[in-house]
């Protein structure tokens, strides 16, 4: 985690400005702007957790591991989003692991250092229930996705997600874990979608040939 100053980046003024009328004054002022690179973990799991963020711009992965070893995406993370607050509420233990998947901006807040504050603070409270009942709703969506919508449409979803300037790489044995699929099925999955002229694969990548006909199969899943 990086600390900077807001001021540096005024395309992002609006977010500040939206945060400053859902958060008291004093709540506001405890917080600092900051950036998180690529592949930097905001959480991760089984480790104490002791800031809570506010996600300003950016893309983050929220995953978990289950009892068999195999690794869960839970769902992604956008702009405007609260992170930590399960762990202020309650255990500070992280119960997921929240990893940026490019460049994130976030405001920052010590939960150890200023928890009174905020579990006084009525406007914080509120807009952290509003938050909480979005993820709810959200994840709910995404475990029905994650069990009843066919991997090809989950795989363009994340493909959508997880692309750099339309190409798209990783680690596929990973990849099928998160997916809840074989590494074979994936593959198969994979070359369904260039048959479709949806992909084209350049070495160990995919490169979209399609973006919006991805986006139809896709659905909005993970969003």
């Amino acid at each position: 985690m990086e600390y900077l100053q807001s001021t540096d980046f005024p395309e992002l003024e609006s977010k500040l400005k939206f945060l400053r009328q859902c958060l008291s004054k004093e709540a506001y002022e405890q917080m600092h702007f900051c950036r998180f690179q690529t592949g930097e973990y905001l959480f991760r799991e089984g480790k104490e957790s002791d800031y809570l963020y506010i996600i300003l711009d950016g893309n983050c992965k929220v995953f978990r591991t289950l009892e068999n070893g195999k690794t869960l995406l839970v769902c992604c993370y956008q702009d405007i989003q609260l992170l930590g607050e399960f762990e202020i509420f309650g255990d500070s233990v992280a119960k997921t692991n929240i990893q940026a998947l490019k460049e994130t901006y976030c405001l920052a807040i010590s939960a150890r250092r200023h928890k009174a504050l905020l579990m006084s603070d009525n406007q914080f409270l509120q807009f952290a229930c509003s938050q909480i009942c979005e993820k709810i709703e959200r994840n709910n969506r995404n475990t029905g996705i994650n069990l009843l919508y066919p991997l090809e449409q989950r795989l363009a979803g994340y493909i959508l997600i997880m692309q750099n300037e339309d190409v798209f790489s990783g680690n596929y044995t990973m990849l099928a874990e998160y997916l809840g699929c074989s590494h074979r099925h994936l593959l198969r999955t994979f070359h369904m979608l260039c048959d479709k002229n949806l992909l084209e694969k350049r070495n160990t990548a995919y490169w979209i040939k399609d973006k919006n006909a991805l986006e139809r199969l896709a659905g909005g899943v993970y969003q």
